[in-house]
């Protein structure tokens, strides 16, 4: 017999028995392959060449995958791994079920893109395009079944790499997995460009790109970094397309890194690939390549969140590169209060989310520093964009006002109000006209683009706009009045936040609309796609784009006490952020749009995949500890659990609870490796 090798013998355990596991399942695969590619076949075309489904492409897809499902439960639980098959659990069917539905989508995406895009229908595209996206899926299976369905009777955590292992190992240290990260990153990142290519445009953003075009004067009611950051880009490339892919580039940047940075914790490829699917749900694609304001700036706090994760995973030594994090989650903080100005609120909960994952004791210097930094960044921030590109002042707080007195006041007081506050005669009838046009139409808010009475062809200079007098006056008629009517005040602004939470609307916002420059053509096949996926799950799961259901997250995630795992300070303060963010909209909801909600949400996703990526890996090791005294009664030598307060190894399944050093309470595990023992030296 042949004599094992060296390097077998020194092999871990699982990759000597690996092989055995990958002939198995390739084996239950192939025969699952044969029944679900004949049975398509059968549905789709024949016999006599035409079968029962051959109009519904997809539809015989779907059916042919169910029926493979089948078979690889069986073949899988019976044959592959069958050493750890015990009783059904409804966790192991519900997982088993999910990645098949997922395997399923994965299958017939191709098929739907060969048909609609590409207007194939012959079998030979059709089975090209299925095998595409079977070998996707087959991937994705194999990584899950063995990690999270079929772990019913393991022999312990070690046996077997698995989800409640830290990363360990050759894919730990090396750049292997994280590489493949990167290229699913700017795959993904890729695809959605082309989707959204030359980027969809809103009324806001055609008055940006004008701007930027030089078309029009820059003014303040949009932000004027965003026109000129636009302008520097369609002047170095020559193409207006630039601002949409470097948003999504940005984007998917960022969710590369919150990949890496939860990979980098839990040792788990697929909650890492959950990561990276944050990108394509609905309620977060909608918006992608989407030209806007509100898309800017949640991206930009998205990219501070993912800063932070990932500082908390650097080695102590490396305290440069902490203050180079700094400086640049800094930068995006500063930007996210340019480009939104209400933006402030949630920018104050992730300034400390930022330092407290840099350094574990900030201290006072670097408190000091952090905040003076930020302020600077913004001030001069403001002052540079303001000499370059010389924004022409349009007054747009007086909106607030404006609205205020409209719905709260009768014509007739607002025209008494008015006169008391020294309006012009011609300002009290514009004033008036505007009370009674949204009386009269019933509509509650925007009252200056819905009900205010305009000249022709306003917006063609340099777009909507109060005059300094004019908004003096609806300032001073507000202090005046509101005061007086602080009844009708509270009433009428919480009916318009209960509108903001209750009846959102834009889930989605097409690539054109009837003010679209000429120069502006997106591929309306893809637009149409693109609509279809997100009108469809805005219609069978519509609180995924409604804001009460995100503020009822995020009040969740910022009054639990403590939350378990390694990210209680983050999950609180990414709940703090999204609440004071949606609250500002109380005295100021000009609409009820879900882009209002657009950083909440994204904010909302963020943490439900890490409370999902705490449980998941944590869980089973404390199932596995509960089990000791079973093992020790039948003679089995038991690991001792290990002492909370000790520091585990990398490989160690549970990390230890982690103390805050002001309160002395735990907040949640840290690695041993996030102990920074140069925290006072750098």
């Amino acid at each position: 017999m042949l004599q094992p090798t060296a390097w077998f013998r020194r092999s871990p355990a699982w990759m000597r028995t690996i092989w055995r596991e990958v002939v198995a399942f390739g084996t239950v695969g192939a025969l699952a392959f044969v029944v679900e590619t004949a049975s398509f076949n059968l549905l789709a075309f024949g016999p006599p060449g035409e079968g029962p489904l051959h109009a519904a492409p997809v539809g015989a897809s779907a059916i042919a995958t169910l029926l493979a499902m089948l078979v690889s439960w069986f073949g899988n639980r019976h044959w592959t791994y069958r050493d750890r098959k015990g009783q059904v659990k409804p966790r192991e069917v519900a997982w088993f079920v999910g990645v098949n539905l997922v395997g399923l989508a994965i299958t017939a995406a191709p098929v739907y893109v060969s048909h609609e895009l590409f207007g194939l229908s012959s079998a030979l595209s059709d089975n090209a395009a299925r095998l595409a996206g079977w070998a996707v899926a087959t991937w994705v299976r194999f990584t899950v079944y063995r990690g999270l369905v079929f772990t019913s009777h393991r022999e312990g955590p070690s046996d077997v790499p698995g989800l409640v292992r830290r990363c360990t190992g050759a894919w730990c240290g090396g750049m292997l997995w994280p590489g493949c990260l990167a290229l699913m990153a700017a795959v993904c990142g890729f695809v959605v460009s082309t989707v959204f290519r030359p980027g969809f445009l809103t009324a806001d953003s055609v008055e940006q790109l004008l701007q930027a075009e030089g078309a029009r004067p820059v003014t303040d009611w949009h932000p004027p970094v965003m026109a000129l950051l636009w302008r520097v880009l369609i002047h170095t490339t020559g193409s207006l397309s630039t601002m949409a892919a470097l948003q999504t580039a940005v984007l998917w940047g960022t969710l590369w890194v919150l990949a890496v940075a939860l990979w980098k914790r839990t040792g788990s490829r697929p909650l890492s690939l959950l990561m990276l699917a944050f990108g394509l749900a609905p309620h977060i694609a909608n918006f992608t390549g989407v030209v806007w304001k509100d898309v800017h700036m949640a991206y930009a706090l998205l990219a501070v969140c993912a800063i932070a994760l990932f500082a908390r995973e650097l080695p102590a030594e490396h305290g440069r590169a902490r203050w180079a994090l700094l400086a640049l989650g800094l930068l995006f903080l500063a930007y996210a209060i340019l480009v939104r100005k209400n933006a402030f609120p949630a920018v104050l909960p992730l300034l400390p989310m930022l330092v407290f994952a840099l350094w574990s004791a900030p201290g006072r210097r670097r408190w000091l520093i952090a905040g003076g930094s930020l302020l600077a960044f913004a001030v001069v921030g403001s002052v540079v964009v303001s000499s370059v590109s010389h924004p022409v002042a349009t007054r747009q707080y007086a909106q607030i006002p404006l609205d205020d007195v409209t719905h709260v006041l009768t014509p007739q007081e607002v025209r008494s109000a008015a006169e008391q506050a020294g309006a012009t005669p011609s300002f009290q009838n514009d004033l008036v006209r505007s009370a009674q046009n949204c009386r009269r139409e019933k509509i509650p808010w925007d009252a200056y683009f819905t009900c205010y009475p305009h000249r022709p062809g306003y917006r063609d200079s340099i777009g909507p706009h109060f005059t300094a007098d004019e908004a003096d006056v609806l300032v001073k008629m507000w202090v005046q009045q509101m005061p007086h009517e602080a009844a009708g005040y509270l009433k009428y602004r919480t009916r318009t936040f209960v509108r903001l939470l209750f009846e959102g609307n834009l889930r989605y916002a097409g690539g054109t609309f009837d003010g679209t420059p000429k120069n502006v053509k997106v591929d309306p096949t893809l637009d149409a796609v693109l609509r279809s996926y997100v009108t469809g799950f805005a219609h069978d799961i519509p609180w995924l784009f409604q804001a009460w259901f995100w503020l009822a997250v995020a009040l969740v995630l910022t009054l639990r006490r403590h939350w378990p795992g390694p990210w209680s300070r983050e999950l609180r303060l990414l709940g703090l952020s999204s609440v004071l963010y949606i609250a500002c909209y109380l005295p100021t909801a000009p609409q009820a749009n879900y882009r209002y909600v657009y950083w909440p949400a994204l904010a909302g996703t963020l943490a439900l995949i890490l409370i999902a990526a705490e449980a998941l890996t944590r869980r089973p090791a404390l199932g596995a500890v509960e089990q000791a005294p079973e093992r020790a009664a039948a003679g089995e030598s038991p690991t001792p659990p290990e002492s909370p307060r000790t520091p585990l190894t990398p490989t160690s399944p549970v990390w230890p609870a982690e103390r805050d050093a002001t309160t002395s309470k735990e907040v949640g595990p840290r690695p041993a490796s996030s102990t920074r023992r140069g925290d006072i030296a750098a």
